[in-house]
């Protein structure tokens, strides 16, 4: 059904500038029981309850959490060369919201690399105290210098075997405290709640471990225990939630690979409640921890969360996780974060719920292998929001969307989607960069691929079993492009991805003799990184009754063709689908008549030639000077003649009109 309501909103990329949105949208298809439900919910509130649509919100939410991670402009430990490899986490701490304090135990089971090292090392704040580090019943020794960094010395044993375990046993206060880093805390109605975010280097503020893009942990175990009013979220499954004392324990189990940045866990006193989706025909419950005073509003909202995954699951394939859940948890700010499993929600506004749930296929089931590749990640949850407004709410916020982003994207020069300096969190989650140009980017190599083959090439991407649970970088997605489209991406890529700026281009219409016009085409470039855009372009063409729409291969400055519309044009619309990314386009018609003319030359399946009336007499001689036949029509003010039937090489063309002979030159190719 829908709910249609009336709102106006804050534009998402301006501080002074605002528009309005007619129309809000809520679409769920439901059971008859269902619809009668959500029908008196209005009746029997307060208010009318009903899901915000905001295009461009689920991007720019997403992006604003990592303006809070206190900027964290530290050396880039991406890569670091560790010398183990994590296949088991253990987390067994103790949260009480209440208080800033985190303590407990991770334990790390590990497989050492050939050539190990006596040590491996571990990041943890050096604002938490370290009580012990065990392995095996034997206490270990370490050291915990500078800012975070932990060194532990291995026992004999575990270097004779290669593999083994170390339980590090903490406590602290976590670095940003009551701030927005990796962990907050916040106050709603006398009930506290803490949280963390990770994403990118946040894990050593509140976990020991490895902090990197290079290795994911086959399975993982979260136990928090807390005041009993307190429930724990996280990744996996909830195995038991147990109170004892007055302490609950929640322990979530999950045994799929995940990366260190989306291990999270949230804390508060919150009311539970579980929805459906069948992607694919599989049942996959929607498990949601909201705050009690929030869950009027949220349940309506979250509802879409079903579609979305059902949509997301036709197009890409199966959702990731189905062999546990996928749910929401919520937060204390106007964020997303896509953890795995468990996407942790300062609002729920649609497009934020199908931003952070698209990450789960495109972040976490891969993810990225380095920071300057956040398109991988960001580009892609950016897109699949947006392309679920092509599919739902009658289309409505599909145009909308592309006419928000391509000017935000274009406001400034420059800017390249592959990211320079991953020590800047500010500069990796650039929204116009990394959400919005990124999601373009795919935009435009889906125009230039065509659907069938972009939509094939993403599937192959996700079905690459080198990659499926485990990380990818450009090059990878740009093979599986490539390889679909037959065709060699390098100069795409070297325009829109490392080069910065775009295009304007300007369209000149001259007409030639009555219906046929020559096109030039030219272009100008916002910044100096790229000397020339080459993509295909579409424009429209419209006349006094009627209109029609081409695409012209550009792919140099002052490039011409001839067409012959079948109308007079009186005006133009470049790129009026919004493909691509540009601004600043222009365009001039001529309407005179110019000098005869044959088109395309060199040609491969039909030449015109533009007389103005039809031809007393008309041939074609080869080079050789003999006489060719072929078939022929006069339409408009011009004759069509079929060349597709010749051998390649040169020809020409002997007509008459009136008491002027013209012979005229064309290659056949």
């Amino acid at each position: 059904m829908f709910i249609i309501v009336s709102f106006c909103l804050r534009c998402f990329f301006c501080k002074t500038r605002y528009f309005s949105l007619e129309f809000d949208y809520f679409y769920q298809p439901m059971k008859t029981s269902q619809l009668l439900i959500l029908f008196l919910l209005p009746f029997i509130g307060s208010q009318w309850l009903y899901a915000q649509i905001e295009p461009g919100s689920g991007a720019h939410y997403c992006a604003n959490k990592r303006c809070r991670i206190h900027q964290q402009l530290k050396s880039n430990t991406e890569k670091r060369n560790y010398n183990y490899d994590v296949h088991y986490l253990r987390f067994n701490l103790n949260i009480n919201p209440d208080f800033e304090e985190i303590s407990g135990s991770v334990l790390t089971g590990f497989h050492l690399k050939e050539n190990a090292s006596p040590q491996i090392e571990m990041e943890l704040s050096t604002d938490f105290q370290i009580d012990s580090v065990v392995s095996g019943g034997e206490r270990l020794f370490f050291t915990h210098t500078g800012e975070y960094q932990l060194l532990i010395d291995l026992s004999t044993s575990v270097l004779h075997a290669g593999a083994g375990e170390v339980e590090v046993y903490y406590h602290g206060i976590p670095p940003s405290g009551e701030g927005f880093g990796s962990v907050g805390r916040a106050e709603r109605n006398g009930n506290w709640g803490m949280w963390t975010l990770s994403e990118p280097y946040g894990c050593r503020d509140w976990w020991p471990g490895k902090n990197d893009l290079t290795d994911k942990a086959d399975s993982l175990d979260v136990i928090v225990h807390s005041p009993e009013k307190y429930r724990t979220a996280s990744n996996g499954l909830l195995v038991a939630d147990v109170v004892e004392n007055g302490i609950r324990t929640c322990h979530w189990k999950h045994r799929y690979p995940i990366v260190p940045y989306l291990i999270a866990v949230a804390v508060t006193n919150y009311h539970v409640y579980t929805q459906k989706s069948y992607p694919l025909g599989e049942e996959v419950d929607i498990l949601n921890y909201v705050y009690p005073e929030s869950l009027p509003l949220v349940e309506i909202q979250s509802a879409q969360t079903a579609m979305v995954m059902e949509l997301f699951s036709e197009l890409f394939g199966q959702y990731p996780f189905i062999g546990e859940k996928y749910g929401h948890a919520q937060f204390g700010w106007g964020g997303g974060m896509e953890h795995q499993t468990m996407s942790f929600m300062g609002r729920f506004d649609y497009e934020l719920i199908a931003h952070e749930l698209a990450h789960q296929w495109f972040g976490n089931a891969i993810t990225l292998n380095s920071w300057q590749d956040i398109w991988l990640n960001e580009g892609f949850a950016t897109y699949l929001s947006a392309i679920s407004y092509e599919y739902f709410f009658e289309g409505f916020y599909w145009p909308r969307w592309k006419s928000i982003v391509i000017p935000f994207v274009a406001s400034q020069p420059g800017g390249a989607v592959f990211v320079e300096d991953t020590t800047s969190v500010s500069r990796i989650f650039d929204a116009r960069l990394s959400y919005y140009k990124a999601a373009l980017l795919l935009h435009m190599l889906r125009w230039k691929m065509g659907d069938e083959k972009f939509y094939q090439a993403v599937r192959n991407y996700l079905n690459d079993s080198r990659l499926y649970f485990g990380f990818a970088g450009t090059a990878d997605l740009k093979f599986h492009f490539e390889t679909v489209a037959g065709m060699n991406l390098d100069e795409f890529f070297s325009d829109w991805y490392y080069g910065e700026g775009f295009p304007s281009w300007h369209l000149k219409c001259q007409q030639l003799a009555a219906g046929d016009y020559r096109i030039t085409l030219s272009q100008t470039q916002s910044h100096e990184s790229v000397s020339f855009f080459e993509m295909p372009l579409q424009v429209r063409f419209k006349g006094p009754d009627r209109d029609t729409v081409m695409v012209f291969d550009h792919n140099y400055n002052s490039e011409t063709w001839v067409i012959y519309p079948g109308f007079t044009i009186y005006s133009v619309f470049i790129d009026p689908e919004m493909w691509l990314i540009s601004a600043g386009n222009s365009w001039e018609v001529i309407n005179k008549t110019g000098e005869v003319e044959i088109y395309p030359n060199p040609a491969d399946d039909q030449i015109r030639v533009l007389t103005g009336e039809p031809p007393d007499y008309l041939a074609i001689y080869n080079s050789l000077g003999a006489q060719v036949c072929l078939p022929s029509s006069y339409e408009g003010n011009g004759l069509t003649l079929e060349v597709s039937g010749l051998s390649q090489g040169i020809y020409f063309i002997t007509y008459t009109l009136g008491d002027k002979l013209v012979t005229r030159r064309f290659v056949k190719k």
